[in-house]
């Protein structure tokens, strides 16, 4: 039995649809008029600053509280240092688990013995690595406000910016497992700002203003 016709009216694949959507559309004839911005490109500028003043204000803020949060987090270790000193005689190898202990102080003990005591170093460390990652979500923020002011002029670094700002946002996200509530809602904004730009009206206002200046 023939399937040619089942095959014909088979719906494209995910894949096939994306690259269909990612494929420029055709530039349609260049009447010589001023170029007006589309809303697409508008609405992307104006989510690319909402999402370059959300990471700056939590990177910003991050490194403002620095020395509160790394004290907060010396005495919540040292609390459970302490619990386990008087649960278990110690931290390391000095945890002794007593016969006949329930899973819980187990499974305390087992925690306990991972423990290692703080020193100058180790929270120097952890300072520097608060700094250095504070300090990329800034500039991922700073990245996407440079974006979106030059997507209002329909430059292409504007594009370029935003796609940059996209990358770092989920290089950071995936590789230092920094990501909360805000900066993943203003990764998100980025996206979308991203796919207002480079596909539909927005497409086309940049490839036309491209070739215009090419020309």
């Amino acid at each position: 039995m023939s399937t040619g016709a089942g095959d014909a009216r088979k719906r494209p694949g995910f894949m096939e649809s994306f690259r269909a959507a990612l494929t420029p559309a055709a530039l349609p004839p260049d009447d010589g008029k001023p170029l007006v911005r589309p809303n697409n490109v508008t609405i992307a500028s104006v989510l690319a600053f909402v999402a370059g003043a959300v990471f700056v204000l939590i990177g910003g803020f991050s490194i403002a509280t620095t020395d509160d949060q790394l004290n907060q987090a010396i005495a919540s270790y040292n609390q459970s240092i302490s619990e386990c000193t008087t649960k278990f005689g110690g931290i390391g190898d000095a945890v002794v688990v007593p016969s006949g202990a329930s899973t819980d102080d187990s499974n305390l003990a087992d925690q306990c013995k991972g423990y290692i005591p703080l020193t100058d170093e180790a929270i120097s460390g952890a300072r520097t690595q608060n700094f250095i990652v504070s300090g990329v979500v800034v500039l991922i923020g700073v990245v996407a406000l440079v974006a979106g002011w030059f997507l209002r002029s329909g430059s292409r670094w504007g594009r370029i910016a935003v796609l940059v700002a996209v990358l770092m946002s989920v290089l950071v996200t995936m590789l230092l497992r920094v990501s909360n509530l805000f900066t993943l809602g203003a990764a998100l904004l980025l996206i979308v700002a991203v796919m207002l730009c480079f596909i539909g009206k927005g497409g086309v206002y940049f490839a036309r203003m491209k070739a215009r200046r090419a020309g």
